[in-house]
């Protein structure tokens, strides 16, 4: 890993304004990227590109993958959860049975690879649930977050008996999204996207207070003791995480918090915790956002210098020559059926 984990990245459902069709794919930009499935701006799966199924509307986003491969990797056993190595194969097998509602083939071969079942609104929420808490995902950070009313009442009603539950520490919330008026015929065709979904956070502003604080205990001299261990902390060789709390100066061995972190959540086998409780403060931390200041302080260099770089003065038109639109970063992969297949090829599996 030489990059820092991304500020942003998630996975998201289209769905069509005129059509009954559907759309899954990932991002580092929901608002830019709805904007080019819409045809705003270049770019874009050419499955949404057909004018009949313009607009789009973005329904719902699951967010915090560590990472652009994570968020794929999602992605695609979403899109194919009937053949996903993500999901045990009898799961699999009992999932596709249900969406193909009994008309499963009789005398079918094992080995030979499974079309996708129907896929209507009812399976696609059904399978995000599921995904959210196979063993495969069940450590990352991941939260669900809705634009569309009438798609998280669907969400409710078919994922409120299904089993097992969502872990707590993922929360599911809707904040609707309401799209511009139509005043033209132009506007029917291409689809403003909604303020709430620009207003979504996709750069590192987030974590610059935390990173500024860190900056400072390590330039003051102030980091010389674990507040776990209560050892000696060597700035120069040891990883060191530093609670984001303003008014908290505790730093800890990466190892003794992650323990400690792991402990209280107890009776769990896994390598690396969820979140826990800052050792002086009692304030409770998310790992990763201990982890992605980490990150960022150890491979994030050119990102450091973009968040502290001075912006200049602003023309007078209100545009300043430095500033640079959040949304225009990152890059966007249109996922293809047979990704997952490529890269099993390529690792001879």
């Amino acid at each position: 890993m030489d990059k820092p984990i991304p500020a942003f990245y998630c996975c998201y459902l289209l769905r069509s304004k005129n059509r009954k069709s559907y759309y899954i794919g990932s991002t580092p930009s929901p608002a830019r990227r709805l904007g080019q499935h819409n045809g705003d701006s270049k770019g874009g799966a050419k499955r949404t590109s057909m004018q009949g199924k313009r607009p789009w509307e973005m329904t719902c986003i699951v967010t915090g993958f560590p990472s652009r491969f994570a968020a794929l990797q999602f992605e695609w056993a979403w899109q194919n959860t009937h053949m996903t190595r993500h999901v045990d194969r009898d799961i699999r097998d009992a999932r596709t049975e249900d969406l193909q509602k009994g008309k499963k083939k009789k005398g079918a071969s094992p080995n030979k690879r499974r079309k996708r079942p129907p896929m209507s609104l009812e399976a696609r929420l059904k399978n995000m649930h599921h995904l959210l808490g196979v063993k495969s995902f069940d450590r990352w950070p991941l939260h669900v977050r809705y634009f569309a009313a009438d798609v998280f009442a669907q969400w409710e009603k078919h994922t409120a008996k299904m089993n097992p539950s969502l872990r707590k520490s993922i929360t599911v919330r809707l904040t609707p999204a309401e799209l511009p008026p139509v005043t033209t015929e132009f506007d029917n065709l291409v689809s403003k996207t909604p303020a709430i979904i620009r207003a979504i956070e996709v750069a590192y502003e987030d974590c610059k207070a935390h990173v500024e604080k860190s900056r400072a205990l390590l330039d003051e001299g102030r980091i010389n003791s674990c507040s776990v261990c209560k050892g000696k902390l060597d700035v120069s060789t040891s990883l060191y995480l530093v609670c984001p709390l303003e008014t908290c100066q505790t730093v800890s061995h990466m190892t003794c918090l992650s323990a400690k972190f792991l402990a209280e959540e107890g009776g769990t086998d896994a390598l690396l915790p969820i979140e826990g409780t800052c050792p002086r403060c009692r304030s409770p931390i998310k790992w990763n956002t201990l982890v992605k200041e980490l990150s960022l302080r150890l491979r994030g260099e050119q990102e450091l210098e973009a968040m502290f770089k001075p912006k200049r003065r602003k023309k007078a038109n209100g545009v300043s020559e430095a500033e640079v639109d959040p949304q225009d970063l990152g890059d966007d992969d249109e996922l293809e059926d047979d990704w997952m297949q490529e890269v099993n090829d390529e690792d001879g599996s």
